[in-house]
Parts: structure tokens; C-alpha cells; sequence
């Protein structure tokens, strides 16, 4: 999703309320579990969302008691949407986020100042963990997509601060930049595969940010890690944009919207283990190791389809 657009909130409700009545059709009351991950929640505030699903308590009363304003910032009421629909349907609503506070000890310290019981809840898989990083794929992706990320946040003043408000006395360091994306990453896919081993047969609709999602390296990568091949594992970008494929601060923001999505990036291509990235063979199509889709499928809204062919 782009966190702003009102527009994938409302395709995203539709997705769910197709699926759900599609399973229903099919199984009847029998329909396997059903859940909707969300990124935009922290995971200490699953009693909220367990609450406002169960019709215990408002909806204002929830964005209250995940402190949305603080902790998310982008538009509730965008989102409200989904939450009514899962409310309505009865659908489990499910924190992926990681905690502000976790995160930002990250961001000011890397990971030895994050305390070993609190990583656990993140990071289940150490050595799955630490395996996932030493792919050749995967420095492709962090080149394209994180490394560029890093640098406009830079150029954008931004990295004083942790995620907590902490000031730094300078910009944060890649490395800890990075060990906070990672964890972000690691431990949404983490939440997603606890609740995907607790309810066998069960789907869950994960709500997050493009950039998590793109070009496979992200949550679902790491998803797959941990499925091991026994669950399936499918990603959808809906609305992409020219700026979503590219690495950032490459198009200018005024690319943000379905006008380039005639031009977007469809494969990331990476380099065959022993390929130096410095020398002339890297051209050569015998130097492929592989690529890196973009995503499984990517969905346009009808009104997004309208301004392209516009």
C-alpha cells in the first residue's frame, strides 16, 4: 500500500470482502481461519485491536488506545475502511509492527543495545536470520533499495532522531539505519508466520508498505525463509508508481502516482555467486544469477486504470 492513498485503503477493504465471501462459498462455516496483518499497529497494542473487533470498544476509542497519532501518523480515517470490514465480517485484526521503543534503541545503538528477551520477539530465527543476509540477491536488494533509502533520508535532515524521538548528536549511521529496516522486516514476517503456524490452513492479509514488499527481499522473503517452502506465500502491490521501482530520490515525487506505471521496473537482476560487480563480465548474460520480481501480481484500481490510459 502507499500509506496515504485512500484509494488502496478502499481497494485493500474490497480485496478482503472478496476473499472472505469467496471462502465462505467454498467451505461454508467450516472456512478456515482468517486474519488481516497490520504494519500500522505495534504489536504491544494487540488487546486494542482485539477489542474493536470484538465490538467492545470504538473505533476512535482503538486509535486512541494504539496511540495511532503518534506512533503512525497517517490518516486513520483512511483506513477505517478495512477496520469496519473486518469488524463487520468478525476478521482478526493482527499487530505486525514492531515497538517503537525496541526499535529505536535499535536506531541509537545497533543491535547490542536491544536486550536479548525483547529481540526474541522479533527475531525467532537467528541463524535464518543471519543466513538471509549473506544471499548475493540479497546485496542486490539492499543496493536498490535500502542503501538509496538511507541517502534521502540524509539529503532530508532526518536522521538526528530515532523513530522515539531520541536526538543523535549526529546522523544515525547507515549500519544502524539498516539494522532497524531489518528488524522491521524480520519481525512483521515474524508476527505473520506465528500467526500463520498457530491457525493450519489459515490466510492472512498483510497490510503494509510497498517498500516492504517490493522486489522479494523484504517480508516476504523473509516469510518464505521461515515457511520453508510448507506454506504459500504471495505478494501483491497494488497502484505501483514509477517512484515505487526505483530507488529513492532517483524520480522526483512528483512521479508518485500512476502516471509512469507504463514504465515501472518489473525485475531486479542480480550477479552469479564469484561475478565481480567491478569488472566487464557483469554485462554478459552467462553472469545472471537471477532476478527479483517485483511482485507476485500487481493490482490496478479501476479509477488508477482510468488516469493511466488518460
Amino acid at each position: 500500500e502507499h500509506h496515504s492513498s485512500a484509494v488502496d485503503h478502499k481497494l485493500q477493504a474490497e480485496f478482503v470482502r472478496n476473499i472472505h465471501d469467496v471462502r465462505m462459498n467454498v467451505f461454508g462455516q467450516n472456512a478456515p481461519p482468517m486474519a488481516i496483518g497490520l504494519e500500522q499497529v505495534q504489536k504491544q497494542f494487540q488487546p486494542a485491536l482485539d477489542a474493536y473487533v470484538s465490538g467492545r470498544i470504538s473505533a476512535d476509542e482503538m486509535k486512541r488506545q494504539v496511540d495511532w497519532e503518534k506512533r503512525w501518523s497517517w490518516s486513520f480515517e483512511g483506513y477505517l475502511p478495512i477496520f469496519e470490514t473486518a469488524r463487520k465480517l468478525r476478521i482478526p485484526l493482527i499487530a505486525l509492527n514492531v515497538d517503537s521503543e525496541d526499535l529505536g534503541l535499535v536506531e541509537a545503538g545497533g543491535f547490542p543495545n536491544l536486550p536479548r528477551d525483547r529481540m526474541k520477539k522479533y527475531i525467532t530465527d537467528p541463524s535464518g536470520f543471519a543466513e538471509f543476509a549473506r544471499k548475493r540477491s540479497y546485496k542486490t536488494y539492499v543496493d536498490y533499495v535500502v542503501s538509496p533509502s538511507y541517502d534521502m533520508h540524509k539529503n532530508l535532515g532526518i536522521l538526528r532522531t530515532t523513530i522515539t524521538g531520541q536526538r543523535l548528536e549526529e546522523d544515525m549511521p547507515f549500519t544502524r539505519f539498516f539494522s532497524g529496516r531489518i528488524l522491521w522486516d524480520e519481525g512483521m514476517a515474524s508476527a505473520a508466520h506465528t500467526w500463520t503456524e498457530a491457525n493450519p490452513g489459515g490466510l492472512l492479509i498483510g497490510l503494509v508498505g510497498a517498500d516492504h514488499v517490493k522486489f522479494e527481499d523484504g517480508i516476504t522473503g523473509r516469510y518464505g525463509r521461515m515457511a520453508k517452502g510448507e506454506k504459500a506465500n504471495i505478494s501483491v502491490i497494488i497502484n505501483p508508481s514509477l517512484i515505487d521501482t526505483r530507488p529513492s530520490g532517483s524520480v522526483s515525487m512528483a512521479a508518485n502516482d500512476s502516471s509512469g506505471a507504463d514504465q515501472i521496473t518489473l525485475q531486479l537482476r542480480y550477479l552469479k555467486e564469484g561475478v565481480d560487480p567491478d569488472s566487464p563480465e557483469v554485462r554478459l548474460p552467462e553472469s545472471t544469477g537471477g532476478v527479483l520480481a517485483l511482485a507476485d501480481y500487481i493490482v490496478m484500481s479501476s479509477t488508477q486504470a482510468v488516469a493511466t490510459s488518460s
